[in-house]
């Protein structure tokens, strides 16, 4: 396994944001930690902190990055749906770019369940959470989209319904319909990705299971 990558990421101070920085950690890469807010992430020799705003121009971002000097983004920011344009899709495009500008082909995102494929948006089993979050699915299937047209080394972890339970280490993959996940289990999964080259340009929909969470990201399609 590779280990020691330099890794940025975006929405380090979020619910699953924060549980990523620690499975990073420990991991053994260095993590640059972005937030608005960096006041509560808590820096170390591994963990250095950035003040990031999604908000901000496109240029300003990308000098962000070419100052971090990093292998690999995951991004795991979003708004709550409070702030989804400027969020979770034109954010997300930016740190695309911005990671293109400056030669970081490994990117890492949160997605939401079956954001990526909205042809299966009208399947009975689908259509009840995609209509409770309808704008929300429409941002997060143009950012899936932006990125997996972006020419970068990507993995998309699309989870189910977060829930605030211990993680079980353990996932479903591709499951017939939505379901709910431990958020430790949606970190450990980003934070894997980095290391496993097979996850490269995949995209997994993913809910609680049996799975323990390598044998599930690496097995074949």
């Amino acid at each position: 396994m590779s280990m020691g990558k330099r890794i940025i990421l975006v929405g380090a101070t979020g619910r699953v944001g924060a549980l990523t920085l620690e499975d990073l950690v420990k991991a053994d890469h260095e993590v640059v930690a972005c937030a608005r807010g960096v006041s509560k992430i808590p820096a170390s020799q591994q963990v250095e902190t950035m003040t990031l705003d999604l908000h901000d121009p496109l240029s300003q971002i990308t000098d962000a990055f070419r100052k971090m000097h990093a292998d690999a983004v995951v991004f795991t920011a979003g708004s709550r749906g409070k702030d989804i344009n400027q969020i979770d899709a034109l954010g997300a495009m930016k740190t695309i770019e911005a990671a293109k500008a400056v030669g970081i082909t490994r990117y890492v995102m949160l997605g939401a369940m079956y954001a990526a494929d909205w042809l299966r948006w009208e399947q009975p089993q689908v259509k009840p959470a995609i209509d409770s979050l309808a704008d929300y699915y429409v941002t997060k299937n143009m950012a899936d989209q932006y990125l997996i047209n972006s020419g970068l080394d990507y993995t998309i972890i699309e989870p189910g319904s977060l829930t605030e339970q211990d993680g079980k280490g353990a996932i479903q993959v591709e499951p017939d319909g939505p379901g709910p996940i431990p958020i430790p289990d949606v970190a450990q999964c980003l934070a894997g990705c980095v290391d496993l080259p097979q996850t490269k340009g995949r995209i997994y929909n993913i809910i609680g299971g049996t799975t323990p969470i390598r044998e599930a990201l690496t097995a074949k399609r």
